[in-house]
């Protein structure tokens, strides 16, 4: 385990429902390849904050990698949403090409 993933569980020991925490520990799992592990964390943020743009586009890229790509679509949608929402192109693009790429592979 890494020591940004313990830094952050001992963050969340501490306050079980900082969603800031929640998001870091997140990013720390998927960076080591545990997406599975990221996934649980993400999904309370996107439900704690139906306007966290970046944690949508991860949760998505997150059920990517897991192999659980039809769940991804809805939260690259919602990315795409928020994107334009709030004025951010890159991750807007992101969610896009991450879209087409499942829309067109195998199924």
């Amino acid at each position: 385990m890494s020591e940004r993933i313990s830094f952050f569980l001992k963050k969340l020991e501490e306050n079980p429902h900082n969603l800031l925490n929640k998001f870091s520990l997140s990013q720390a799992y998927f960076e080591s390849g545990a997406y599975a592990e990221a996934i649980p964390h993400l999904e309370s943020c996107v439900e704690g904050r139906n306007d966290w743009m970046m944690a949508y586009l991860l949760l998505g890229k997150s059920y990517i990698a897991n192999d659980q790509v039809k769940l991804a679509v809805k939260p690259l949608e919602c990315t795409i949403k928020l994107a334009l929402e709030q004025n951010h192109e890159d991750p807007e693009i992101e969610a896009r090409n991450l879209l087409s790429e499942i829309s067109n592979s195998p199924a």
